[in-house]
Parts: C-alpha cells; structure tokens; sequence
C-alpha cells in the first residue's frame, strides 16, 4: 500500500489533464461529478491519498513485497481500494429542531439533541417531553401570544421526527421541543425555524413567472390578459332568462310558468 501511495504521489506531481485526473479518480473509486474542475479532481485524489496514509501502518523497508504489487514490479492500484464510508450516522449530537410543510395540511418536524440535552430529558427533573406547534401567522411570536396551540407527547429515545396535522392552509407555523418539570411547568428547550404551509386553492396572483434557461434567471411580469372575464356569471343565476319575467306599471313581478324540470 506504501507503494501505491508513493506512486499516486509521483503521478500527482507531474501536469495532468482534468480526463486524466478523472479517469484516475474513477479507477480509484472516487465519486467524480460532472461540474467539477480540474483542481477540484486533484484535490479528490489527494485527500485520497491522505486516507490512504492515514489507515494503512508503515512497512518495514525489509518487508516482502504485498499482493497489491503486479508481475512487473509495478503497484496495482485497482487492488482493494480504500472506499470512503458514506453511511449516514445515526445522530450528529448537536441541538436542532427543523420544521419542513408537507402540504396544507401537514408539516413534518425532525430533530437531533446534544449528549447533554439527550440525558436531561431521560433525568427525573422531567416530568413529560412535548412538541409543541404554534400558528404564529402575521404576529411577532414572543412565547405567550400564538393564535394557536398543538402538543404532543413524544418519546425522545424512540423517536427522532413528527407528522403534525394542522387545520389552516397557508399559515406560518413554528415547532417548539420542550418539556414540564416536576412543578408541572412548561419549559421549551429548542424552536425551529418558521414553517409555512402552501394554500390548498388556485393562486390569486396575475403575474406571469417564466425562467430563462439561458441566461439562468427568473423574469416575473403582469399577465398580458385578463385571467378572468371583467364580467362574471354567477352558477345558478337566472342571467339571460329575463323574458320569463313581466313587470306591470305597478311595479310587481308576474312570473310565467314553465312546464319541465326545475333549473
């Protein structure tokens, strides 16, 4: 493994082409992307290398040559390459409450808690851990002053999200993670970020939104029509149908009769 560490470092140091950089990369099991420049592969490969020197132990300079060195005398280096663990940890230890709208009607709120946090909350000072929601819609939230309030109890140990139903379409809402003491007190202990929900009907607005793909920019502008008539007909009005009415001098209606099925 020396060897091919020694090798790549050689291969480093001399120009390369970005195809060369990537077609190594590749050959090593790196993840290249599309939109990466030459110095970026460079540097994909010596952090590489890095890890490489950082895993494997150095080799007495008297030590028989390993398997991963070819015939020739040459290092193979497609011979077990050193992969970067990619598994996603099962918690980051740090305070965070984040608050995402689903649709309307729901919002979906995660969080991750400190070793700190995570033992106060399991400690006998806590009585019940609770989600809170608040609809905080057009008002400055101070803590006491919510149009309304939801709460859950959750179990911390179990349960890492929430999907909380919440009744008003297109209103802000902010996801709270807090607690009550053994006073029967509500104490919070972390607020997520404000949260707000789409509205379950058609858009009022008469701007025209369009991207230009070109240039990569967004062009709003008022709509060059009327989205909706000026003049609208109201369902089950009678607009039209005025010569089945007779208004006499008097001013009083006469309705005529009609045979068929009621309108």
């Amino acid at each position: 493994m020396i060897n091919i560490v020694k090798h790549l470092e050689e291969w480093l140091s001399q120009e390369r082409t970005i195809q060369e950089l990537k077609a190594k990369a590749k050959e090593l099991g790196l993840a290249v992307k599309k939109q990466m420049t030459k110095n970026d592969v460079r540097k994909l490969i010596e952090r590489y290398v890095e890890r490489v020197k950082t895993v494997q132990p150095e080799e007495p300079s008297q030590s028989r040559p390993s398997s991963s060195t070819s015939s020739s005398g040459q290092p193979s280096l497609t011979s077990q390459p050193v992969r970067e663990d990619i598994s996603i940890p099962e918690n980051y230890n740090k305070d965070k409450l984040v608050a995402m709208p689903v649709n309307p009607f729901w919002i979906h709120v995660y969080w991750d808690l400190s070793p700190a946090n995570r033992e106060f909350l399991r400690s006998h000072e806590v009585r019940k851990v609770v989600l809170r929601v608040y609809d905080v819609t057009f008002i400055e939230f101070d803590g006491t002053n919510a149009h309304r309030t939801f709460e859950v109890n959750i179990d911390v140990s179990s349960l890492k999200n929430y999907y909380m139903n919440v009744p008003m379409p297109g209103a802000h809402y902010l996801a709270e993670l807090g607690y009550y003491d053994s006073n029967g007190n509500y104490k919070h202990l972390l607020r997520s970020n404000l949260c707000r929900v789409p509205v379950n009907s058609p858009s009022q607005s008469t701007r025209e939104r369009w991207l230009d793909l070109r240039k990569r920019r967004r062009i709003v502008m008022p709509s060059e029509g009327m989205l909706t008539p000026i003049v609208e007909r109201i369902g089950g009005s009678i607009q039209g149908l005025e010569h089945l009415f007779r208004i006499s001098s008097a001013g009083s209606i006469s309705v005529i009769r009609l045979s068929g099925k009621g309108m």
